[in-house]
């Protein structure tokens, strides 16, 4: 596979390695991709929100765009440990461009930070898998699901999301190869 069919995964200021080796490992084999694990980038000060003490997912996709030394990069997932939310919700776990090139998740409150409630590591790990296979599934054209307990179903808080299975369900994984085939990978 050439370079430009790779995925990075970007963290965005402090994130465990070792989360991002797990998910590296396991979006690789769910995706059939390569990925790499580019070095931490700074959070943008413009994208923190000082009221909400939460960071602006949208514009955190944006400057994931912005950063040079991702040009030919097939996609770029950012990971953060940062309170994420966009201006019509609370919260949210992660963001990506529809049929774009960028997503993001969040660390905060998959790991129970807001609810001071900690996950056991295995649950974190498979909620952001979850989280990162969601958000990657609609840069591939992927929208929301009904199907229940498909990956790419909306979850709003952490019952939903551990609710969820870790695949896709028979529509999206047959959209996910139309996707594929129309896009040579």
């Amino acid at each position: 596979m050439s370079q430009s069919q790779e995925l990075a995964l970007v963290p965005l200021d402090v994130v465990d390695p070792e989360i991002l080796r797990h998910l590296g490992t396991a979006i690789a084999k769910a995706l059939t991709l390569p990925v790499k694990i580019l070095p931490p980038k700074p959070l943008p000060v413009r994208t923190y929100h000082v009221t909400r003490n939460q960071y602006y997912s949208t514009q955190l996709l944006e400057y994931l765009l912005e950063c040079a030394d991702h040009d030919g990069l097939y996609r770029v997932l950012g990971i953060t440990s940062v309170d994420l939310y966009i201006p019509i919700f609370t919260f949210v776990f992660g963001e990506a461009q529809l049929d774009g090139k960028a997503a993001l998740i969040s660390t905060y409150r998959p790991r129970g930070e807001a609810s001071g409630v900690r996950a056991p590591h295995s649950v974190l790990i498979k909620r952001l898998l979850k989280l990162s296979l969601h958000e990657l599934g609609h840069t591939f054209s992927l929208p929301h699901c009904r199907q229940e307990g498909c990956l790419m179903g909306f979850a709003a808080n952490l019952e939903q999301l551990d609710k969820k299975n870790l695949e896709f369900c028979n529509y999206c994984r047959i959209m996910l190869a139309d996707y594929y085939s129309r896009n040579s990978l």
